[in-house]
């Protein structure tokens, strides 16, 4: 690409991204406001948000290997294209229902989208200036995953054109659009001279299973836990064990089973899990206790956010050196860090005043998730070898999204059932887990 040119292609494809991550948190802040407005239940509420991090974790590989097979730059188009559309979709929904189809189908979308954005800079962007690029990267992640919040919060607020929480969607249709145009121009196409195939059976059984888990937990709570709310976690079971055996078979499995006989992998793979099924739950239980019993504005809420994160922003900025050196160590600190965060928040619980009373915890919290969530997913991938590292991270970060999924239904369970202070308590064994499963990655991955 020339210079120019890969400026434009880069600044569209940051975009694409920076829709993705603000989609993952503003919605949380835009929720009380959703349930109103449409008369969701709790459990809707949940799926808007669990039905996006699902769909886009079972297609984040299958996103990756259908870039490879087709070309980036069309499947990339076709990803942003697909998530301009649902986003309208997600902002004229005129019922829960069609809110919660096209926050699934705004998933999918992404899972074409983002991972287009890493490989095209990888093999497109020259080598002088391939640093900065993955620099730009790494600064729209931060800034978009900690800014979705306070945006949300915004939008709502200003009611633009009397449209309430809609905006928080409609927002991605100019950016997308704008994104898509520069793209079909600027971006490079580029294959993979061996695309694996699609494990289309594989992703059917891993959702099938996912989802028997997940309907119980969301559903639950409101229908006072019948006989089949048992019967799904436990036939789920028999859906893995399906998935497990037709890995072992299929030509190109959509989780090369050998992963797991590494112990970093696995370390890290379970504490992805861990961790955001704890910070994309907190996130949901948080907002909407702040609005619904506390009274809270949007925007009032999305302020109280921005403590956490300031948190984030001032530790991800020193953590990339750190990891360097003290490897796994880092994110388990991290984790436990995180732990402090929630117990200060327990703490803090009677005494809100107007959100400062939890800027503390909410600091802390932060600092722990700017030490974790930069720096996990590369010291577990580092005895994984070059051959399998395309999977190995794309299995990873799928691991962080069902995670969050599962956070959503199993803490917004929790909360409907015993209120923030149980949750809060649970966040702190997640966190802790996190913090163990790390100690799977072995001393030798510290360099």
């Amino acid at each position: 690409m020339a210079r120019n040119g890969s400026r434009w292609a880069l600044a569209a494809m940051l975009a694409a991204a920076a829709m993705d991550l603000v989609d993952t948190t503003i919605v949380a802040v835009a929720a009380p406001a959703i349930r109103a407005d449409l008369g969701a239940s709790a459990a809707e509420v949940e799926w808007a948000v669990a039905g996006y991090a699902l769909a886009f974790g079972v297609g984040l590989v299958a996103g990756a290997r259908v870039g490879d097979r087709y070309g980036r730059r069309p499947v990339f188009l076709a990803g942003v294209a697909a998530f301009v559309v649902a986003s309208a979709a997600c902002g004229l929904a005129p019922d829960p229902a069609v809110l919660v189809g096209a926050r699934v189908v705004q998933g999918l979308a992404a899972a074409l989208m983002i991972p287009q954005v890493l490989t095209v800079i990888q093999v497109s962007v020259p080598p002088a200036r391939r640093a900065g690029a993955f620099a730009a990267y790494g600064v729209t992640a931060a800034v978009g995953t900690v800014s979705g919040p306070l945006l949300g919060g915004l939008l709502v607020e200003a009611d633009l054109l009397g449209l309430g929480w809609r905006p928080v969607f409609l927002v991605n249709v100019p950016v997308g659009v704008v994104a898509f145009l520069v793209a079909a121009v600027a971006v490079p196409d580029s294959r993979a001279p061996r695309a694996e195939r699609l494990d289309v059976p594989g992703t059917l059984l891993l959702t099938a299973g996912v989802v028997a888990v997940l309907h119980p937990l969301v559903h639950g709570p409101q229908h006072g836990w019948p006989w089949w709310t048992v019967a799904l976690p436990v036939g789920s079971v028999a859906v893995f064990a399906a998935f497990v055996a037709w890995q072992r078979g299929a030509r190109s499995p959509l989780v090369p089973l050998s992963l797991f006989r590494q112990r970093g992998f696995v370390g890290g793979a379970c504490a992805q899990v861990a961790l955001y099924a704890g910070v994309t739950g907190f996130f949901l239980v948080l907002a909407l206790e702040l609005q619904t019993v506390h009274g809270f504005s949007a925007l009032r809420t999305g302020v109280t956010f921005v403590a956490w994160s300031a948190g984030v922003a001032v530790a991800s900025g020193f953590s990339g050196p750190l990891a360097a050196r003290f490897g796994r160590r880092l994110p388990a600190a991290g984790a436990l860090v995180l732990c402090l965060g929630m117990a200060a928040l327990l703490l803090a619980t009677g005494s809100v005043h107007g959100g400062w009373g939890l800027a503390p915890g909410l600091v802390v919290a932060g600092v722990g998730m700017g030490l974790v969530a930069p720096t996990l997913v590369e010291v577990s991938l580092r005895e994984v070898g070059v051959e399998h590292a395309g999977t190995a991270s794309g299995v990873v970060a799928t691991a962080g999204q069902l995670g969050g999924a599962l956070g959503v239904a199993g803490l917004g369970a929790v909360y409907l059932g015993g209120g923030l202070a149980v949750v809060l308590w649970c966040e702190v064994a997640v966190f802790a887990l996190a913090a163990a499963t790390t100690l799977l990655i072995p001393h030798t991955a510290t360099r």
